[in-house]
């Protein structure tokens, strides 16, 4: 068990990171999230240092900003009370705003020799689900889960 805990998390991050600038769309960071299946995205500068991530939760709380156009169901189909222009631009509008107004930052990241204790310590502590990895400079070198950790306890065997 010690030594699964010891671990360092270099040896189990995910390597392979999709990022995006903080300049970048909210539409196009929502189909890159959509289409890869993630949660949550790092956000990092033209040098690749981390700035910021993005997760569910940010994009959740950002579209619920909006409120329906009030309508009423009539004879099976829906009516609506006002003009469905106005929630229509606002809803282009929420998509065209950039990444950077959503983000949360500063971010809680870990570095690559930290071991999987540190990182169920941190990510207990920070109350966050995912850390990205970062070297010295704080540039992204990969992201740990709480699904990459639950991984690797299960692998501790049973005494």
């Amino acid at each position: 068990m010690k030594d699964i805990l010891q671990k360092q998390i270099k040896a189990f991050m995910t390597k392979d990171v999709l990022a995006v600038k903080k300049d970048e769309t909210i539409k196009h960071l929502f189909q890159l999230m959509d289409s890869h299946g993630i949660l949550s995205v790092p956000i990092v500068d033209e040098s690749n240092v981390v700035v910021g991530i993005v997760t569910e939760s940010n994009l959740i709380k950002h579209f619920t900003t909006l409120k329906n156009p009030q309508g009423i169901h009539l004879l099976g189909s829906m009516v609506y009370l006002e003009d469905l222009t106005a929630f229509n631009e606002k809803l282009k509008d929420h998509c065209s705003e950039v990444v950077a107004d959503l983000m949360s930052n500063p971010v809680v990241t870990i570095s690559p020799e930290a071991t999987l204790l540190d990182a169920l310590n941190l990510m207990t502590e920070e109350k966050v689900n995912r850390l990205p990895v970062v070297d010295e400079g704080h540039h992204l070198m990969g992201i740990i889960t709480r699904t990459d950790v639950l991984h690797q306890l299960a692998q501790i065997k049973k005494i």
